[in-house]
């Protein structure tokens, strides 16, 4: 007969909350102390700690406990992180439209979650290619979720997490919807963030990250996502079915639009891939049709379109669906698509695989189980990359062997609805 199985006694949670968070306060202040722990006391401590299958929070727990029978010092100190690699993920979580919001750092390789930093509502992550620093752009309200409206533009230090500037967004409100990724996006050389405006009508900001001001803000038509191609060259996908090239280097931006590459019946995801460093656009629609345009200063190239999913697929309901559904790794050229079996207009429900193409023809590489309920998507840029998956339930990154499909670790209790995975391109 089974019986059900009886909860821990409150005391002795309570008891058990204490005793690990001091352990682990005091992980944290011996990983900080520049001083080796060469007492006898901690290394018979750290001898009986088990090592192998260990995580993270646990090394730490019983390198503290070592440290506290040595009688070691157990004075905080605030540690820089890694310098940023390929590997190094951020994970935004809009928190379900909360008014203050978080940004995890972690790295990939270990699963370490090395710092996080704050936002306000429906931040905007951006991080640059060559790991100097990342960003967002974020509002508050003066009584925190009313009152008077603050947009602003924040850049932190990679390694101290320390922001680096703070700009004000002065009249010139960002368009404030649910976090997509390329609602902004920085300029190749880093000099530039570029930013959605809606309201009163479609525009795209300029903020100076170089003077530390806000620049401007450039009239465009009905196009929406931002794709920068050069310092000052960006393109938009506008409703009729072509993108919009917008060149800001004079004083009056010049825009022209390219050909119409997809029809009204071809609906686009909201989520595509951009690679800044290929200037490659992937661009997937709701049944699983791969546009793909490489985007220049001088003018868009368009690349011949092909289907994901087989016929055989399609007719037994497999579509995309997810948050962040696709990704681009640009050393291999290979693009990464979340789909599953789902009812049509179920798009934004997380989905179970992963089918993997060779973009440059088109064909099937692999479909990798992903064991998970996961939203949103991203690939590592180095040879040997690893594909992070995110689930928003789940409220954990998990992290995957991008060529086998198998999972190598996770990352849990990320916030409350994480949603957005950024990465560095400092591949060569």
């Amino acid at each position: 007969m089974a019986y059900p199985l009886k909860s821990t006694p409150k005391y002795l949670k309570l008891l058990g909350a204490g005793v690990t968070c001091s352990v682990l306060a005091l992980g944290t202040a011996w990983a900080q102390d520049d001083e080796a722990p060469a007492e006898e006391a901690a290394a018979e401590a750290s001898a009986e700690a088990p090592a192998e299958g260990q995580t993270e929070g646990q090394r730490a727990a019983a390198e503290a406990a070592a440290q506290l029978a040595a009688g070691e010092a157990d004075e905080p100190v605030i540690l820089n992180a890694p310098e940023p690699d390929t590997r190094r993920v951020y994970i935004q979580d809009p928190a379900h439209f909360a008014a203050v919001t978080q940004q995890y750092v972690i790295d990939g390789d270990t699963g370490r979650v090395l710092g996080m930093t704050d936002g306000g509502f429906l931040p905007h992550p951006v991080a640059a290619e060559d790991g100097s620093f990342f960003a967002q752009a974020s509002t508050v309200f003066e009584r925190i979720a009313r009152g008077k409206r603050t947009d602003y533009v924040e850049v932190f230090d990679s390694v101290t997490f320390l922001p680096i500037a703070d700009i004000e967004l002065p009249e010139a409100s960002r368009f404030l919807v649910g976090t997509y990724q390329w609602m902004n996006a920085l300029t190749p050389d880093n000099k530039n963030l570029l930013y959605y405006q809606f309201s009163p009508a479609p525009a795209v900001g300029v903020v100076d990250l170089e003077g530390q001001a806000f620049d401007r803000m450039i009239d465009v038509p009905d196009c929406y996502h931002i794709f920068p191609a050069s310092p000052t060259v960006f393109y938009m996908n506008c409703r009729d079915g072509s993108l919009a090239r917008v060149d800001f280097s004079g004083e009056e931006a010049e825009i022209t639009n390219t050909e119409v590459f997809h029809t009204e019946d071809e609906l686009l995801i909201n989520h595509p891939a951009f690679s800044l460093r290929a200037g490659r656009l992937v661009w997937p629609t709701y049944t699983g049709k791969i546009f793909q345009v490489d985007l220049t200063e001088d003018g868009a190239a368009f690349r011949e379109p092909f289907e994901a999913l087989t016929e055989e697929e399609r007719a037994d309901d497999w579509r995309p669906g997810g948050w962040q559904q696709t990704a681009y790794h640009r050393p291999s050229d290979r693009i990464y698509l979340l789909v599953d079996q789902r009812d049509e207009w179920r798009h934004k429900t997380a989905s179970r695989f992963v089918v993997v193409m060779d973009a440059a023809t088109g064909e099937r590489i692999a479909k990798l189980e992903m064991g998970q309920e996961i939203d949103s998507i991203n690939v590592s840029q180095d040879d040997e990359p690893l594909l992070y998956g995110l689930s928003a339930g789940d409220k954990t990154l998990y992290v995957y062997d991008a060529e086998s499909g198998e999972q190598l670790r996770s990352v849990d209790q990320l916030g409350h609805g994480p949603q957005i995975i950024t990465t560095h391109d400092m591949g060569a």
